[in-house]
C-alpha cells in the first residue's frame, strides 16, 4: 500500500513538474504511475491532496536536517547545517523535477485557499524550529547585536530559496564555493 503511493507521487511529480499543477490530470498521473484511476482515489481524493503527500514528503527531509541540527553542540552549528543541506538538496541531479513542482506549488498558493492553508501549516513547525535555533545562536553570542533574528532568518531562508529557484532555471552552482560563502557569512554575524 505504502510503495503504491510512493509510486504515484513520484509519478504526480513529474506529470506535475512537466505540465504544471492545472494542466496535470489524475489520469495522466495514472499513466504515468501504471495503475487504474481508481488506485490514485484510494489514496488522494484530488491533485490538492497529492500536493499535501508531496509537500509532507519534502518536510520528513527538512524535519531529520532540522533534528541533526539542533542536536549541534552549538546553535550556529546547527544553523549552518540547514543552509548547507538546503543548498546541496537543491543542486542534486534527482531534485530537478521536485524544484519546477515546487514553483507550481508556490503559485497555487497564490490562488488556492486550500493549498496555501495546508502549506502554511505544513511549513509553520519547520519555519518557528529554525528561527528558534538561530535564536538560540543569537542567545550564545554567535549572532552579534547589529543583527535581528528576523533578519539572519529572512536572509538565510532567502538564499536557500535562491539556489531552489536557480535550479529550476536550469543553473546548476557549484556547492563547494557556495559552502564557503556561507561559512564566511555566517562566520561573520557575531
Amino acid at each position: 500500500m505504502l510503495q503504491r503511493r510512493r509510486k504515484i507521487l513520484d509519478a504526480a511529480t513529474k506529470v506535475f513538474s512537466e505540465k504544471g499543477f492545472h494542466a496535470a490530470t489524475l489520469d495522466d498521473i495514472a499513466t504515468a504511475a501504471e495503475v487504474s484511476k481508481g488506485s490514485i482515489y484510494i489514496h488522494f481524493d484530488s491533485k490538492e491532496a497529492m500536493i499535501d503527500g508531496l509537500s509532507q514528503r519534502w518536510h520528513t527531509t527538512d524535519d531529520e536536517v532540522l533534528d541533526a541540527a539542533e542536536a549541534m553542540p552549538r546553535a550556529i552549528n546547527g544553523v549552518t547545517h540547514i543552509v548547507k543541506a538546503t543548498i546541496r538538496r537543491s543542486q542534486r541531479v534527482d531534485f530537478g523535477d521536485s524544484a519546477r513542482l515546487g514553483m507550481f506549488v508556490w503559485a497555487e498558493v497564490l490562488i488556492n485557499p486550500a493549498v496555501a492553508k495546508n502549506q502554511a501549516r505544513l511549513c509553520e513547525q519547520s519555519s518557528r524550529r529554525f528561527s528558534d535555533l538561530v535564536n538560540q545562536a543569537k542567545m550564545e553570542g554567535d549572532i552579534g547585536p547589529a543583527f535581528t533574528v528576523d533578519s539572519v532568518v529572512m536572509f538565510l531562508g532567502s538564499l536557500g530559496g535562491g539556489f531552489f529557484l536557480s535550479r529550476v532555471w536550469g543553473t546548476k552552482s557549484d556547492v563547494t564555493d557556495a559552502e564557503k560563502l556561507v561559512d564566511a557569512f555566517i562566520s561573520n554575524l557575531s
